[in-house]
């Protein structure tokens, strides 16, 4: 922003947006409406530099473009502005002080800048994320296909600089197709002449004939492509452009990228996959990788078509290079992170798609047996967990495939962990890119060409990315886990409390029982056979308190295990969150900072970096509080899963207990010709007619009372003793 800023009436200048050889764009805002606009301008001194005939020609396309700017309304093209009257003498200040008294084309401002200086940014070297490349892709097919066919015009000047950023309130980004100053009518049946545009976006034909049509925006549209996905143009653009335009005459349909042999300078690989690094995810790759030979096709007749060995178009309308750009934007991959085995997943989901299917492909990827294993949904997911009815289109989530830092969405969609007795976690080996590899063991001395130089550090970078992402996505797992397991320790809180209150009213039926055996022993007024009947109830009675103790050992147990999760599981992944997310354990910022300007690097430089990257990532994986952390917590979710059967499993015996309470003092009501003259007849009549709801939310049909329908008092004693067992070998329940 100018020291002085330049005001014409209510407008100010804000700044420079932009400069190329003939002109500039600049940035100004009108102080009373905030409205915010872009004039482009032809630089004064161009009238010195150019013969009569070229300013000829500069003036008319100038006046195309102004025409153009204004013709062309639709969302993914910088569409011209007509300000209103009351910007009069704004408006006339302008064309008086520009070359030649022409219009200054007044253009809708666009705030995030273009794809170029996006593309420079230090994070973006190895290219954009999965989703911004789809957005400029999508965003670039609809524009030029509106040229194409609404304007019947070719661009001619594709290039990431012509693609401008338009950042909405919601965060999300609109890309912009604009500069027409190159473009020219294209009617079906004319080709073109003049060379323009780009060296490395211009097509072929235009080297080798001067003459183009509008095919010419295809392979424009496929280097673009290419490049915001990798970070890198997709042929030996280092060399020089004959030897761009001989190896290119090398290539087959499928090639789509060329690079040098590092072991054989001057000669060159034909690729049909990308061979460098980039952040696409496999399903959607390999869409990718099948659409650019159409547009990299060096047979202009034949770009942009599908070959006769591919499938058929289906009768959709326009040429297979757009539609093919839709089926590719309607892939849905779901993201997932398998915490055990230290890895990301990726997995194209459809309606159809079912979970057998997807649980196939995890334990293919894996190695863990898919029945072990336990996904965790991020916070904020819209299905809180899954359920029988949950299908993997039900895991996808949209807007979660924007995993940029600014978008504070969770790296991916689902983390899984194996949840068994004897977990482990299986951190495969890094791959380190075969090239690093090489100068790193073999040529510690060489010197590096820059272009070399250039291509180590990207994958260096691409290396140290790719493994802080995996340590996001681990650490974030955890978090969402720890989280996850409260609530559903939670869940079982009601039952829980279910089951005390029935302890409570058991307790109060195993007293009264023996208020009524000391009743009948001492004053004989209910019926006891014989005195072997006493002693056996008095036995009985004693296994039943032996259930209760137990019962609350299970009811602590649970309550031990809510308070563990959510003082140590919780505090302790928050904590290894803060320290090592904070310290950027793998220096990324110094290494952007330090190597990716620099002028040359040397091998043995790269191998420093190489080492100190292996002990970083050695102590991450080794790292004494994440597996005093996973264990535990893996622990914990082994003691939750036994709590939910130990926890149902006394509260049946518990119910058991008190029906057959009940059904020993039907047992020991006088005959039928003397209730009238027993009133503790009564008293047991009346508990007889009890129901026991067990409350707080859970509820049992009322206990029986039938003396036959009661479970034995053998079986009983079984199944406390059942418990007994159980949760002194399960749940490692003290005694003491």
């Amino acid at each position: 922003m100018p020291q002085n800023p330049l005001r014409v009436g209510n407008w100010e200048l804000k700044g420079i947006l932009g400069q190329g050889g003939f002109g500039e764009v600049r940035h100004w805002i009108n102080r009373t409406t905030n409205q915010e606009i872009a004039t482009k301008h032809i630089k004064g001194t161009i009238k010195n530099q150019t013969s009569a005939d070229q300013q000829r020609t500069l003036i008319t396309r100038w006046q195309q473009e102004l025409k153009w700017t204004l013709q062309f309304q639709m969302p993914f093209i910088v569409a011209g502005i007509s300000l209103d009257d009351n910007a009069g003498e704004f408006v006339k200040y302008l064309k008086s002080h520009h070359i030649w008294d022409l219009p200054v084309i007044i253009l809708e401002y666009c705030n995030g800048g273009d794809v170029r200086s996006l593309l420079q940014r230090p994070q973006n070297v190895n290219g954009l994320l999965e989703f911004e490349v789809r957005e400029i892709l999508g965003s670039l097919r609809q524009a030029v296909d509106f040229l194409h066919t609404t304007c019947r015009v070719c661009h001619r000047d594709l290039k990431p600089d012509n693609i401008v950023i338009h950042r909405l309130p919601n965060g999300r980004s609109l890309y912009k197709l604009t500069d027409f100053g190159l473009a020219r009518a294209s009617p079906e049946n004319t080709i073109q002449q003049s060379v323009v545009g780009t060296r490395h976006y211009y097509a072929p034909e235009v080297v080798d004939t001067g003459k183009y049509k509008n095919t010419a925006d295809y392979w424009s549209m496929g280097i673009i492509a290419y490049e915001v996905a990798t970070g890198v143009l997709p042929f030996i653009p280092h060399q020089k452009a004959f030897n761009i335009h001989v190896n290119l005459q090398k290539k087959n349909r499928d090639c789509i990228a060329i690079t040098e042999n590092y072991l054989e300078p001057n000669s060159f690989h034909f690729h049909t996959e990308i061979p460098v690094g980039h952040h696409l995810s496999l399903p959607w790759l390999a869409r990718f990788t099948k659409w650019l030979p159409l547009a990299l096709d060096y047979e202009y007749s034949q770009r942009g078509a599908l070959a006769a060995t591919d499938e058929v178009q289906n009768g959709l309308p326009g040429p297979a290079i757009f539609t093919e750009i839709d089926r590719m934007l309607k892939i849905k991959v779901l993201t997932l992170f398998s915490a055990c085995s230290y890895k990301r997943l990726e997995y194209e989901v459809t309606p159809s798609t079912t979970m057998k299917q997807l649980n196939s492909f995890i334990e293919r990827e894996t190695g863990y047996i898919w029945q072990t294993n336990y996904y965790v949904l991020p916070t904020g997911h819209p299905h809180k967990r899954l359920t029988k009815s949950t299908t993997p289109m039900d895991l996808y989530v949209e807007k979660w495939c924007d995993n940029s830092e600014e978008s504070r969405n969770p790296p991916v969609m689902v983390y899984i962990f194996n949840i068994t007795d004897k977990c482990t976690y299986r951190a495969q080996q890094p791959k380190m890119p075969n090239v690093i590899r090489h100068f790193i063991t073999h040529s510690n001395y060489m010197k590096l060409e820059k272009w070399l130089k250039d291509h180590l550090i990207s994958e260096m970078h691409h290396l140290l990315n790719t493994e802080h992402e995996l340590v996001k996505m681990l650490l974030c797992g955890f978090k969402e886990y720890a989280l996850t397991l409260e609530d559903e320790i939670l869940e079982l809180q009601p039952f829980a409390k279910a089951v005390e209150l029935k302890k409570d009213m058991c307790c109060g039926a195993i007293q009264q029982f023996q208020l009524l055996l000391t009743d009948a022993q001492e004053q004989q007024k209910l019926y006891l056979p014989d005195s072997g009947e006493w002693q056996s109830n008095l036995m009985k009675v004693s296994k039943y308190k032996e259930v209760i103790t137990f019962v609350e050992k299970v009811i602590n147990h649970y309550e031990s295990t809510l308070r563990g999760v959510r003082s140590v599981s919780i505090k302790e992944s928050q904590e290894i969150n803060d320290t090592i997310l904070g310290s950027d354990i793998y220096k990324i910022k110094d290494f952007q900072r330090n190597y990716l300007n620099r002028v040359d690097v040397t091998c043995e430089e790269l191998a420093n970096i190489s080492l100190k990257f292996a002990q970083a990532r050695h102590a991450f994986i080794e790292d004494i509080k994440i597996k005093h952390f996973r264990d535990g917590t893996n622990q914990t979710h082994l003691r939750y899963a036994k709590l939910k059967d130990t926890l149902k499993n006394a509260h049946e015996n518990l119910m058991a207990v008190q029906r057959q309470l009940l059904a020993h003092q039907l047992e020991m009501l006088p005959s039928a010709n003397r209730k009238h003259e027993q009133p503790m007849y009564q008293l047991n009549n009346a508990m007889s007619r009890l129901s026991f709801d067990v409350g707080n939310g859970i509820h049992e049909p009322a206990a029986s009372l039938d003396a036959f329908d009661s479970l034995s008092a053998e079986n009983v004693i079984a199944k406390a003793l059942s418990i007994t067992q159980l949760l002194e070998s399960e749940m490692d329940i003290d005694r003491d």
